[in-house]
């Protein structure tokens, strides 16, 4: 467990010897799950249980049990499952995106290319995973506000704002959480039972929720409208 807890050991909460080697770490990571779960479930509820809403909840809960894995009895391919499955939901997100900005695109080919490809890159580099996250995660910001500057959803630009406006500070705060959960914070107690690395999977999956939501789910009104 060496080289796993040395990464395991930058997330503050203390490394047991147990099954769940940092359980608040372990447990919080559940988040992404339940909001997977949900996501099916509204989905389901309001009858636009559709492929890409099914992909992106199995890919968010994807995020929740590898971090599960990593934070937990972390198995050999930790840090594989940790990392692959949030470039994966990434590329979706950005792909969805592209899809609006490109009108008859088709989503599907180039997302299992790009997970395959991300699949290799990480397994012969480790740090590939977090370089393809980095990248995607700029390309995102780039895709919506090409998105929004077109008026290529349906949903008002009210509401569109009003929606980045809430993932951008649900996303603050858990930014803030990330680096006061590192281990050199000067706030990190080990043996606590409140880890802000917990508070940080908590935060981060609420704002892949609310991007399904105003990105997927909320597309009632005309496009562009403000109404």
């Amino acid at each position: 467990m060496t080289w796993l807890a040395e990464i395991g050991a930058s997330d503050c909460e203390r490394l047991a010897d147990d099954f769940l080697a940092q359980p608040v770490n372990a447990l919080s990571s559940f988040a992404y799950v339940v909001v997977g779960a949900l996501i099916i479930v509204v989905a389901w509820r309001r009858r636009r249980l559709d492929a890409p809403t099914v992909v992106f909840a199995v890919s968010l809960a994807a995020v929740g049990l590898g971090s599960v894995a990593f934070h937990g009895p972390q198995p050999p391919e930790s840090r594989l499952l940790h990392d692959l499955p949030i470039v994966i939901t990434l590329l979706f997100m950005v792909l969805q995106g592209v899809v609006l900005l490109r009108p008859g695109t088709r989503w599907v080919p180039p997302f299992i290319a790009g997970s395959v490809i991300a699949a290799l890159l990480s397994w012969v580099a480790d740090d590939a995973a977090s370089a393809l996250s980095a990248v995607l995660a700029v390309a995102l910001v780039v895709v919506e506000t090409l998105v929004y500057r077109g008026g290529h959803r349906r949903s008002s630009r009210r509401r569109q704002l009003f929606g980045y406006g809430a993932m951008a500070v649900v996303m603050a705060v858990a930014g803030s959480q990330w680096l006061l959960g590192r281990t050199d914070s000067p706030v990190c107690e080990p043996d606590s039972y409140v880890q802000p690395h917990g508070l940080w999977h908590v935060l981060s999956a609420v704002v892949f929720g609310l991007w399904w939501w105003f990105a997927m789910a909320d597309q009632d009104a005309s496009p562009g409208t403000d109404e």
